[in-house]
Order: structure tokens, then C-alpha cells, then sequence
């Protein structure tokens, strides 16, 4: 009888760890791949082997666990391509699709839209991209990557894409969009749930398109949405689809760690209060274009640690690094208060340092038109910022009546006027690097107490502030894939298109139209 027991429980014992092991299962067709994905099982991993897939409809129902994702991956980064009529639904949650270039598309357009599904589209949880590359891809409008709410309503949540290389495209809608919702709904009173995303060690690089076509990150649609997502570590050059490089619209956002070099356009907070721009760097190496910092619209916001360092700004929106919207509260442009504005550095920026009444007389035609009540920014509070300058009298910091803001305790470096301000003076050292709080002699970081972390967002808001600008500007070798070398296209190093991709470009805009 006990050997009978043995002999059974061995036999369990054996089928149970077959039947738990992952597999790793190669393919080299898609409709290999097709063959093979219902049988996905969590922790089982599908490699792709080198080779073109031509009109992948990859459509993942299958569900991985905890720790046990079931993955899409190529056996060999840089070798596998998705091209043609192709896209990606991952309908399951614990998926991740790795290593995978796409380019040659040819979508139909009439089978795409903005603000609809992307190329890549996450309708479930906890699913990631990594190490993909979309370079020009097709003429199809959509975005290249979403979160996507599905027929059942329930939201996307906890996703990330990182290390992915988003380079011209050429086509209507943002790069990302992380969706809450259906559709916006600007009345509704329910709140769209928090969704709690990861965007980090991407690299964006895309052209300047006609109009508010779609910039580089979408997170939510209005301000009663939530957002608590993360975009930290991404890196953008000459990303210039539109003038908002990303629009935050939904609340309690956190930017952090971000470089953003010789882009035309700016961070925005568009729509919805709480949302923190931490240690990110707004800098130009050169003055072809007018080039961007940030523009704030709404309360309650933390601008902290930001390096600010622009030859040329933004004539169509102020000429400043940091815009800070005037108009009626709590409306489509919403008025900026209530913001705390600290250790900051504004290096040298050609125009103004922070301009307090940026697209004034179209904001106060738009509060008329709305029947609403206009105001000014206030309640801004500037503490423990640095404003240098290389240019003599004619660099002006502010731009815009102070009166109902405050500043305390911030220094600068050849302001003519600094006195008069209620500037402290300081001496950059010789040979130091201008976005290290250490090179300023005489200066003190702001300690700002009580400062409440976002829920879901995994960084100490208070530890981060305190300490000033830490770190250095990002560089490509700082994103990349690692299988990958060199910025795909032209764009990123010339501001131009190669002739066959302008001649695309051309077309989509004039299809468009």
C-alpha cells in the first residue's frame, strides 16, 4: 500500500512541475506565431526568430501572473520586424512585448484614428513594452502606443513602456496615450480612476506638424480625470510635433529626471491640479528654433529642482522658459495659482525667466466669450531658485504684475536688478558645471517641510525637493535599447527628414487637410 502511495504522489509530483515549468517556444512566421499563442501559459516565453512579420495581427488574449508574465519577445533585438498592416492588442494582463522594430507600415487610414487604439494597444493591466523601436512607421493617424479602455470599462492600470525609441512620425495624434476613459467627458462628475503608469528611458525625436496635432505624451483626457502616472528618465530631442510636448490633463502626474533638448514646444500642465515637475532639464545647444520649458495652467502644483537653459524661447507663447496661465479657474484655460515654485535654476534663458501673463489678450477674449471671471496668476510662491544671467540689463526675469504672489529667499548672478527684487547675490565657480546647486557659492537649497507623496508613484516627493538639482542632462546611451546603436532617421540630428520621409510627411498633411 505505501509503495502504491509513493509511486502515485511521485507520478503527481511529475506532471505538477510539467505542467508549472515555462516553456520557451521559438517561431518564425506569423502564423507560427498564431499557432502557438493560445497555448501561452504564465511564464512561458515566445521568441521570435530574425525575419520580417508582414501584417501581424497580434491579438493577445492570454493572462500571466505576478513574477510570471508571459512574454512576447525578439530572440534577437534589432532582427525582428513588424511591418505592413500589422498591430498589437494586449488584451491579457502580465504581458510584455520586447525588442521589436516597427517600421514599413502600411495601415489602411480610413481603419484608423486619433484618439483611438494605438499601433500598440494595452486594454488590460500590468503590462509592459520594452525595447521596441517605431520609426516613420505609416500614414495611418493613431497613436503608437495607448492604454485603451475596453468594452468592459475597466481601465487599463499599472502599465509601463520603457526604453522605447519613438522616432518621426509623421502622422496625426500624440506618440502615447495613457486613456482613462472612452472619451473625454468634460461634464461628468465621477472622477475617471487613477491609472498609475510607468513612461521611463524612452527616447522621443519627432517632427513639427501643422496645428495641435498630437505632441509626444497624452495622460487623461480632462481635469476630472486622475492620473498618477510616472514619466520619469526619457530623454527629447527635437521633439516637436505640436506645441505641447506632453499634456498632462488629469490629475497628480509626477515628471521627474526628463531632458529635453532643442524641442519647440513645452511641458504642459494642461488639465488637472497636483501634478509635479522634479529635476528635469529644459536646454538648447543651439538657436535655429525658438525652444520650450513649461506652461502651467491649473493649482496646487510643484515645480521643483528644474534646470532651465534656453537660447531662444517661445515667441508665439511669451518668450520665457516657465509660462504661467492667466484666465478664469477651473475652465478649459484654467487659471494657474496656489503653486509652489522651488530650487529651481534659470540659466541664462533669452527672453524672461517666468512670464506671468503669457497669451493675455486671448485668454481674457476666451473668459468674455465663456461669460466667466478673469484673473491673474497668484499665489505663486517662488522659495530657493536661482536666476543667472550673461546678457546684462535687457534680460528681464519676470514678465507680468507680482502682486499677489511671493518670493522668498531666492539668489541670482548678475540680475542688474536683483536688489530691488529681493534677490540674494551669488558666484558661479569656474570650470563647474551650471546646473549643480554646489557651483553657486553663497547659495542654499530651500527646505520645504510636510511636502505629501502621490499614491502609486514610488518616489520621496520631500527627499527629492530638498536637495536640489541633482544628476546631469540624459544622453542617448542613457535610453537606448541595447541592442540598438544609433538614432534611427535624420530628424534628431538635423531638425529635417530624409526626401522619401518628407515626401510621406507631405502627403499626410495634405490628406489630413
Amino acid at each position: 500500500m505505501k509503495k502504491t502511495n509513493y509511486l502515485f504522489f511521485f507520478v503527481m509530483t511529475v506532471v505538477w512541475s510539467m505542467t508549472t515549468r515555462a516553456s520557451n517556444i521559438e517561431v518564425a512566421s506569423k502564423e507560427e506565431v498564431y499557432d502557438k499563442l493560445t497555448l501561452l501559459q504564465p511564464g512561458d516565453t515566445l521568441f521570435l526568430l530574425d525575419g520580417i512579420y508582414k501584417d501581424i495581427q497580434l491579438v493577445v488574449n492570454n493572462t500571466g501572473e505576478q513574477g510570471k508574465p508571459i512574454v512576447i519577445i525578439a530572440k534577437n533585438g534589432g532582427k525582428v520586424f513588424f511591418t505592413g498592416d500589422a498591430k498589437v492588442e494586449l488584451r491579457g494582463q502580465h504581458l510584455v512585448l520586447k525588442d521589436i522594430y516597427f517600421k514599413d507600415g502600411k495601415r489602411n487610414p480610413a481603419e484608423w484614428q486619433t484618439h483611438g487604439p494605438g499601433l500598440v494597444a494595452m486594454y488590460g493591466s500590468h503590462n509592459r513594452i520594452t525595447g521596441c523601436v517605431f520609426h516613420a512607421f505609416d500614414e495611418a493617424n493613431s497613436a503608437y502606443i495607448t492604454t485603451t479602455v475596453p468594452e468592459s470599462g475597466s481601465v487599463p492600470k499599472y502599465c509601463r513602456i520603457d526604453h522605447c525609441v519613438f522616432t518621426e512620425k509623421i502622422t496625426f495624434d500624440q506618440v502615447i496615450n495613457l486613456n482613462n476613459r472612452v472619451k473625454v467627458d468634460k461634464k461628468s462628475n465621477i472622477l475617471g480612476e487613477a491609472m498609475y503608469h510607468r513612461i521611463d528611458h524612452c527616447f522621443f525625436a519627432n517632427p513639427r506638424k501643422p496645428g495641435n496635432a498630437g505632441g509626444g505624451i497624452r495622460i487623461g483626457y480632462y481635469r476630472n480625470d486622475i492620473g498618477r502616472c510616472l514619466v520619469d528618465s526619457n530623454l527629447f530631442v527635437r521633439q516637436d510635433s505640436e506645441p505641447e510636448i506632453i499634456t498632462g490633463k488629469s490629475q497628480e502626474n509626477v515628471y521627474y529626471a526628463n531632458t529635453f533638448l532643442n524641442c519647440q514646444g513645452t511641458l504642459n500642465f494642461r488639465h488637472g491640479d497636483k501634478q509635479m515637475a522634479l529635476n528635469n532639464f529644459f536646454i538648447s545647444s543651439d538657436n535655429k528654433f525658438e525652444y520650450g520649458g513649461m506652461f502651467v495652467w491649473g493649482s496646487q502644483h510643484l515645480i521643483a529642482n528644474n534646470y532651465f537653459n534656453l537660447k531662444r524661447t517661445l515667441r508665439t507663447r511669451g518668450n520665457a522658459a516657465l509660462y504661467f496661465n492667466p484666465g478664469p479657474k477651473d475652465s478649459e484655460h484654467a487659471l494657474a495659482f496656489n503653486t509652489l515654485v522651488v530650487n529651481n535654476i534659470f540659466d541664462d534663458n533669452v527672453g524672461y525667466d517666468i512670464n506671468f501673463e503669457p497669451l493675455l489678450e486671448r485668454r481674457r477674449e476666451f473668459a468674455t466669450a465663456s461669460d466667466l471671471e478673469f484673473y491673474l496668476p497668484y499665489n505663486i510662491i517662488l522659495m530657493g531658485n536661482i536666476f543667472s544671467n550673461t546678457q546684462g540689463e535687457k534680460h528681464q526675469v519676470f514678465l507680468g504684475n507680482l502682486d499677489g504672489n511671493r518670493l522668498e529667499q531666492n539668489f541670482s548672478m548678475d540680475i542688474h536688478n536683483a536688489r530691488q527684487i529681493g534677490f540674494k547675490e551669488v558666484v558661479r565657480s569656474e570650470n563647474s558645471q551650471p546646473y549643480s546647486p554646489s557651483a553657486y557659492q553663497g547659495y542654499t537649497v530651500a527646505q520645504i517641510p510636510d511636502i505629501p507623496n502621490i499614491e502609486g508613484v514610488l518616489i520621496n516627493i520631500q527627499h527629492v525637493v530638498n536637495n536640489g538639482v541633482v544628476g546631469r542632462p540624459l544622453t542617448w546611451d542613457d535610453v537606448r535599447p541595447e541592442w540598438l546603436n544609433d538614432i534611427p532617421g535624420s530628424y534628431a540630428h538635423t531638425a529635417r527628414l530624409d526626401e522619401v520621409t518628407q515626401r510621406r510627411f507631405d502627403r499626410v498633411i495634405k490628406d489630413r487637410k
